[in-house]
Order: C-alpha cells, then structure tokens, then sequence
C-alpha cells in the first residue's frame, strides 16, 4: 500500500502518540489477529493490558472494517465514516486489505483521506454554532448541533461552500 500511496505508507509508520512507539501499521496488525466483534476485542485488549490510546486506535480501525468491506459509500456515509475512524483510517485500510478487500474498492476513499482540502475527509466549518444562534435567532441545544452537521453534509455534497449559503441552508431547514 505504502507503494501505491506514500504518504499513506508515512502514516502507517507515524506513533500513535509523540510518546508511545506503537505505529498505525502495528495497531492494523493487532487488529487482525483479534476478534473482529469489537465488544469481544476490546475485552481482549483489557485482558492483555493495552494502554487506552493502543484500546481506542484497535477499536475505532475495526469498527470501520465492515464499511470498507461494505463498497462505495455516499457521501454522506463517507463523511460519518471518516469522523468516526479519525486518525486510524491508514490502520483500517491496512485490516481491510488483509481481510480480502482489493485496493482498487478502496482507493477512491484513500484518496479522499490523502487529500486535505477534501470536504468529507478533513471538514472544516462554514459557521459556527454562536452563528447559526444570532443569525438565525436560536436558543442553545440539540437543535444547533444538528443544523451545524446538515450544514457539513451539504458542503460535502456541494450544495453549500460560503458562510452565507450555509446560514440561507439552515434556515431552509428549520422551515
């Protein structure tokens, strides 16, 4: 993988933490050879006394296998899927490689991560929550936390990519 990408071979070899030695590649590699129901890994990890950095890396790649197993996500799903794997995507690329998947079912989603201006890969916020409540003349809430990912989803989709359209959007919603 490193070969077709190297900047995603880079991060496989980065630590987990500036003080811990473990790699992404490491994590990938322990990942494999535990149960893949992650309830089951996890207890495996307690019992075998990895630090909750390792636990938490460990978890979050195989959780993620089974949407990269799955094949092509929507964008929308892409964008759920990159919040919740968070850095040990390169990891879960890795698990899902050796669990039979073929790199080329991948590689749009490798793309998406090695491209940091990629909306649904590495979001960044039109407006924030204090926007949306002046703007729109909102109370604090759940509400607020919702309009606000509505709000991603759309610029990840291209419905949205200024401030403006992302409060005109919101308040669509709200109607």
């Amino acid at each position: 993988m490193a070969e077709c990408w190297p900047d995603l071979g880079i991060k496989l070899q980065a630590s987990l933490l500036e003080t811990q030695k473990t790699s992404w590649l490491s994590i990938a590699k322990l990942a494999s050879l535990l149960n893949p129901d992650p309830q089951k890994a996890e207890a495996e990890l307690l019992h075998l006394k990895y630090s909750r950095v390792e636990l938490r890396a460990t978890l979050a790649a195989l959780k993620s296998l089974p949407q990269l197993q799955a094949g092509p996500m929507s964008l929308r799903e892409q964008y759920f899927f990159f919040r919740e794997v968070g850095e040990a995507f390169p990891a879960a690329c890795v698990l899902a490689v050796a669990s039979g998947v073929e790199k080329e079912a991948i590689a749009p989603t490798i793309d998406r991560y090695l491209d940091p201006q990629d909306p649904a890969a590495h979001p960044t916020a039109l407006v924030t929550g204090t926007d949306l409540m002046s703007a729109l003349n909102l109370p604090k809430g759940r509400q607020i936390g919702k309009l606000l990912t509505e709000i991603q989803i759309a610029q990840v989709e291209g419905k949205v990519s200024t401030a403006a359209e992302a409060l005109e959007f919101a308040a669509q919603l709200l109607n």
